[in-house]
């Protein structure tokens, strides 16, 4: 007897994903960016974690940020990676579609990253700008990874997204609070606080507009590492060529329509 082909119907139906070890909620989600914070913490007070602790600069960078962050890095992708949230924290899902719109984020911040770079003295040591371009790279993978990668899979199984956005931009905001633990002043740590949360919304949108995380990660480490290698503080954005400016005031703009649309965001999938 003849084998016969066998017709398969085409379907729309997504294969079912499997089911993560570990349930998001909003409060799993927390309590990793609390680890993590409270890790940063503890390394910031042991000897030499504090920047100026070691005067070769290349030597502190390495001791402050490259060593403490490549540890949390593991620690972070390995819970990613048993958890089950995989997927849901490195792409977004295709139900999640957002309008053309939102690329202008992205585009715009390139221009306020650009700006920033305009400013950098590129004669400063290349060992020192090779050892800041790998610890501000891993500033950009774990902060993405656990405020707009782990925080915002948990929140989303426990909330709807507008809450999930404004929770992922607060408590990114909050993290930077930490600097009160080396004697930084009240009132400019606020407005670090308040910028920072600012900052959280453009990445949630660039990590919406791409589809994935990795775009968040590649602009939030250029970002840190124009101001870095300007010799910014973490407190001043510096002095930046106007038009970088205006482009920070644009974004700034952007985010209002950005708020509307995500709060229309059930409406627009139920439109046919």
């Amino acid at each position: 007897m003849g084998s016969e082909a066998i017709d398969v119907p085409e379907t729309d139906e997504p294969v079912p994903a499997r089911r993560p070890r570990l349930r998001p909620t909003v409060l799993t989600g927390l309590a990793v960016v609390v680890a993590y914070a409270a890790l940063i913490t503890i390394d910031d007070l042991l000897p030499g974690g504090g920047d100026g602790d070691i005067d070769d600069p290349t030597l502190g960078f390495l001791r402050t940020h490259v060593l403490p962050l490549s540890i949390i890095a593991v620690l972070l992708l390995v819970f990613v990676r048993w958890s089950g949230w995989w997927a849901s924290v490195w792409r977004e899902a295709p139900r999640r579609r957002v309008p053309r719109w939102w690329w202008a984020f992205p585009a715009v911040y390139l221009v306020v990253i650009a700006g920033n770079l305009s400013q950098v003295d590129w004669g400063q040591a290349p060992t020192y700008l090779l050892v800041l371009a790998v610890g501000t790279f891993l500033v950009g993978l774990t902060e993405e990874l656990a405020l707009r990668g782990v925080l915002l899979t948990g929140a989303r199984g426990s909330w709807s997204e507008l809450p999930a956005f404004f929770l992922t931009c607060v408590v990114f905001g909050a993290m930077h609070a930490l600097n009160l633990v080396h004697g930084a002043p009240l009132g400019p740590t606020l407005v670090q606080v308040a910028v920072t949360s600012f900052l959280g919304a453009i990445y949630y949108a660039v990590r919406r507009a791409a589809g994935a995380l990795w775009l968040a990660i590649t602009l939030h480490f250029l970002a840190d590492f124009a101001l870095y290698a300007a010799g910014y503080s973490d407190t001043s954005n510096g002095n930046p060529p106007v038009w970088g400016a205006m482009s920070l005031t644009l974004l700034g703009v952007l985010s209002i329509p950005l708020v509307v649309s995500i709060a229309r965001e059930k409406h627009r999938a139920q439109v046919p």
